[in-house]
């Protein structure tokens, strides 16, 4: 028996929708492999407070409280030691090789805490994320895979009643080699301005618009940066929010996987640091931070600046 030959518009319709259908299943995978890499990076980078303090009583691993010396000296976690964040700035070294920190000084840093290549570090801030990420991002373009930070940090802490002190403990200074930094978190003023990347400025909207300066010569933004607030980012007992708002935050800022993405805020740590670690946990591999960000651009008065 002779099979009827089907009608072209039948046919058409039927390798569209054959076509929609993988489109479909492509998506959908697409989104799989996302949340599931998001989970990965999650586990990889933050560490819950249960976890933490089930381990504290074991030790093995170095806790470093990233907020200032007064903070931490009114209250902080068993057997935490204190490097506030904002002594990884190295301008200098922005400013001549683009790189974040000289590795020499992030290692004699980590070193005089007692922290070596093979140890462990659970790093926490207030709470905000800022402090913690920057140290973070220190740890992990000198080449230290065993570094995570405190979902929630201390306010979370703190929130489920978990012990504090005031008493300080060391730990034996030992010598920090750093063996491999990161090349592709390297970037000079000059490579920034001819990057073909999302320039993402992390301070608040009204550094951005110009109405306040924070420290930097010059009012207002790099051009062509689009803003996004690193506190939209932000958790209440978490240190982010939940993973759709970051994800709408981040499509409405015009950020996909595939493009190369460059956040700065003022010093280079802190803002822009907790959006990049932001980016990384739901799987965006091509963001760095701009280390000498807004102070050095603004600091020469013959480069633009928008407002």
């Amino acid at each position: 028996m002779m099979r009827r030959q089907l009608p072209s518009c039948v046919i058409s319709w039927r390798k569209a929708e054959c076509d929609m259908a993988i489109v479909r299943m492509v998506v959908t995978a697409l989104v799989l492999f996302s949340a599931a890499g998001s989970v990965a990076a999650r586990e990889t980078v933050l560490i819950d407070t249960a976890v933490l303090a089930e381990r504290l009583a074991k030790g093995g691993f170095a806790l470093i409280d990233a907020e200032n010396a007064t903070d931490f000296i009114r209250a902080h976690i068993p057997g935490a030691v204190n490097l506030y964040y904002m002594d990884l700035e190295d301008a200098d070294e922005n400013a001549k090789t683009g790189r974040p920190i000289f590795p020499q000084l992030a290692a004699t840093r980590f070193g005089d805490l007692g922290i070596s290549n093979d140890t462990e570090v659970v790093v926490y801030d207030s709470g905000n994320g800022r402090a913690a990420s920057a140290v973070w991002y220190i740890l992990t373009f000198i080449g230290h895979d065993k570094v995570r930070i405190l979902d929630g940090g201390f306010r979370k802490w703190v929130k489920e009643a978990r012990p504090v002190t005031q008493e300080t403990s060391g730990r034996a200074k030992v010598r920090y080699v750093v063996k491999r930094p990161r090349p592709d978190w390297v970037l000079t003023t000059a490579q920034m301005q001819v990057a073909e990347a999302v320039l993402v400025d992390a301070r608040s909207l009204a550094e951005y618009a110009g109405k306040e300066a924070g420290g930097a010569r010059q009012a207002g933004h790099i051009p062509g940066a689009v803003s996004l607030p690193w506190d939209r980012l932000a958790g209440t007992l978490a240190t982010f929010k939940d993973e759709a708002t970051l994800r709408r935050e981040f499509a409405r800022a015009g950020f996909t996987p595939d493009k190369e993405i460059i956040t700065y805020c003022n010093p280079g740590l802190g803002r822009s640091t907790f959006l990049l670690l932001a980016l990384t946990l739901l799987g965006y591999d091509k963001v760095k931070v701009y280390p000498g960000s807004y102070l050095e651009w603004a600091a020469d008065p013959a480069r633009p600046i928008a407002r």
